[in-house]
């Protein structure tokens, strides 16, 4: 994988992933990992499922990620389109993730509203930590399987920032959010989202799954390029939060030295 640009020094892809030493959280929750792949056209899925538009490394960069987390957040659709297991340890990465946590791999954390959840989804049994599934304090949770620890926040809907709080209280400093879309477009709204790990395939697909914050309302927040690595014809993209930054108003003519695009 060849490196493009790295606003801190020269480092491998997994190397960069796995270093928790520079991300550091406003206080009282979790810094906020969002991993996502796209088409050059935006396109979060064909036919359903993100698999077509991986590669080999994106899937290094998928394992690494996990590693360093502490959590795996995900929206409970996304677990039923992908059958979502429950994460395991990796020995490729057993060495580097003992350094920062004695547990062997990150718990998964599942995001319910309808708390519709099928007798045979894989996450509710096999190797692993029990998932915590993540529901509205008011819903009926008489008909969950077995198999996930139950937690409510919120009412009507999961309170996403008493959910981060909850998994601070709980130890969890790095969470790790794959998606789906709305789930990213709700955490982007509440200012949530610290790091964005974005793959972009070099496919174009059309379709209506486009768009990795999914259709929430038209929310602005300013990123600084932290890395860019290349393999293959893909781009691994990866942005940081940059809440020092004040962006332009939309009704804000550009400046000369700015020119509009």
């Amino acid at each position: 994988m060849k490196q493009l640009f790295e606003e801190d020094g020269a480092t491998s892809a997994v190397a960069a992933v796995l270093d928790r030493s520079n991300r550091q959280a406003p206080s009282g929750r979790p810094w906020v990992m969002a991993n996502m792949v796209s088409s050059a056209d935006g396109a979060y899925a064909i036919s359903g499922v993100s698999r077509a538009l991986s590669s080999p490394e994106d899937r290094e960069i998928f394992h690494a990620l996990r590693a360093s987390a502490d959590a795996v957040l995900v929206a409970a659709g996304t677990a039923r389109a992908e059958r979502y297991r429950r994460p395991t340890a990796m020995a490729d990465f057993a060495g580097q993730r003992r350094v920062f946590t004695p547990t062997p791999a990150p718990r998964l954390v599942v995001v319910s509203r309808s708390l519709r959840l099928a007798e045979d989804q894989p996450f509710l049994s096999g190797e692993g930590v029990e998932p915590l599934l993540l529901h509205p304090a008011d819903a009926d949770t008489s008909g969950v399987p077995a198999g996930v620890e139950l937690r409510g926040l919120g009412s009507g809907g999961v309170d996403l920032e008493a959910a981060m709080r909850s998994l601070y209280a709980d130890g969890v400093r790095i969470v790790l959010c794959e998606g789906g879309p709305t789930l990213l477009g709700q955490l982007h709204e509440l200012d949530l989202i610290d790091e964005l790990f974005l793959s972009l395939a070099p496919i174009l697909a059309s379709g209506t799954q486009v768009g990795i914050l999914g259709g929430g309302t038209e929310t602005i927040r300013q990123l600084s390029l932290h890395r860019v690595w290349e393999a293959n014809g893909f781009l691994f993209l990866n942005y940081r939060r940059d809440r020092q930054a004040q962006p332009a108003s939309p009704e804000q003519p550009a400046s000369p030295e700015q020119p509009a695009s």
